[in-house]
């Protein structure tokens, strides 16, 4: 047995570069079947077959431990004529984040942690959830308006107004893995554009979106999903936005990754500097929106940053070198001297879950 299991952990390494995460759907190709990825000592079917000398078919690594592709059966009890199948409680919203955010961890790459102020370069690696979100006016020019956060293999998360632009038409594109927008890493084309379904173009409420790409984003250490915040109390009293943006007002967008540290700002400081726009009938709405910025140095998200994460560092359990994304960039006044307003994922963790997994 022991010579079986160290030919199998061999035999894993070369599937390292085609992840997949427990919880996923995968297809066993010897009785084309579907099947679920799940951690080896959690299939008791593909431990018996290893024992007997047949390799199960991998989906990756969790940490050390190997992901098989383990079969589903249903259980059915037949009783009086009649098939009684198992049923799978209902997970509650966060159930899956919480799991995801664990299984994404395996492609973390160390930095340290978030301590630099001001408008300056990212380093390599040290936001690999960053995704721009490009459009296509004419054929062949791609522009990259937008930012965006990598949330699974197959979704990007954005704002709902970067969804379609009125000059340069419907997204079309991201770009995943790069810190300059000039390096040619991922860009994969976008399949589908989901707004929440209480957004209007005439508002700025539950400005958020999904993006849905044509074919899973490779991950990796450049390109891999972040965590999402569940709570709605944000303890932090400062956090990260990161984008592609202009660095004035007015001014051009920056072809590489810029990050700033930014203050959080209380519900009455945010609704008083926004309590006369013309798309914000009931004020700034603290369960949905927050505010976020400097009042007295230029430390700002501005025009292309729209879509973008604002994040801190994953803490609370044994997780580490990850993300939680508290609010996505949303809109504000100018760029720099008064708060810019995000969107507070927390209120939409059930939403994003039943589309990204459903």
């Amino acid at each position: 047995m022991n010579f079986v299991w160290t030919v199998f952990t061999i035999v894993l390494v070369d599937f390292a570069s085609s992840q997949q995460f427990v919880g996923d759907a995968c297809t066993l190709q010897s009785t084309k079947s579907l099947g679920v990825c799940k951690l080896f000592n959690d299939c008791e079917k593909t431990r018996k077959e290893l024992q007997q000398g047949q390799f199960p078919q991998t989906c990756g690594f969790q940490g050390t431990q190997p992901i098989v592709c383990c079969s589903e059966s249903r259980t059915v009890t037949p009783e009086a004529s009649t098939v009684e199948e198992t049923i799978t409680p209902r997970r509650l919203p966060g159930d899956i984040s919480k799991k995801k955010c664990r299984d994404y961890s395996s492609y973390v790459y160390r930095v340290l942690p978030l301590t630099i102020i001001g408008g300056v370069r990212a380093d390599p690696k040290e936001f690999p959830h960053m995704a721009a979100v490009g459009y296509e006016p004419a054929p062949g020019d791609v522009q990259w308006l937008c930012g965006g956060t990598i949330v699974s293999k197959n979704f990007v998360l954005t704002a709902a107004h970067c969804l379609s632009d009125m000059n340069a038409g419907n997204a079309k594109w991201v770009k995943l893995g790069v810190n300059k927008l000039t390096d040619q890493r991922q860009e994969v084309k976008i399949a589908d554009r989901i707004a929440h379904p209480d957004y209007r173009a005439n508002s700025h409420y539950h400005d958020i979106g999904l993006l849905r790409l044509e074919k899973p984003a490779k991950m990796n250490p450049n390109a891999r999903p972040a965590c999402l915040y569940l709570s709605p109390n944000i303890t932090a009293r400062s956090a990260v936005a990161t984008g592609w943006g202009q660095t004035s007002w007015g001014g051009e967008g920056s072809n590489d990754l810029l990050k700033v540290t930014v203050e959080l700002f209380n519900w009455n400081v945010c609704d008083e500097t926004y309590k006369n726009q013309r798309k914000l009938k009931r004020g700034i709405l603290n369960d949905i929106q927050f505010c976020a910025g400097s009042m007295t140095e230029e430390k700002d998200t501005c025009k292309g940053d729209s879509g973008g994460p604002l994040q801190i560092n994953h803490t609370g359990d044994e997780i580490k070198y990850m993300y939680d994304i508290i609010g996505i960039t949303s809109f504000g006044k100018g760029c720099a001297g008064s708060p810019g307003v995000y969107v507070r994922v927390s209120n939409y963790i059930q939403w994003i879950e039943d589309i990204v997994w459903p």
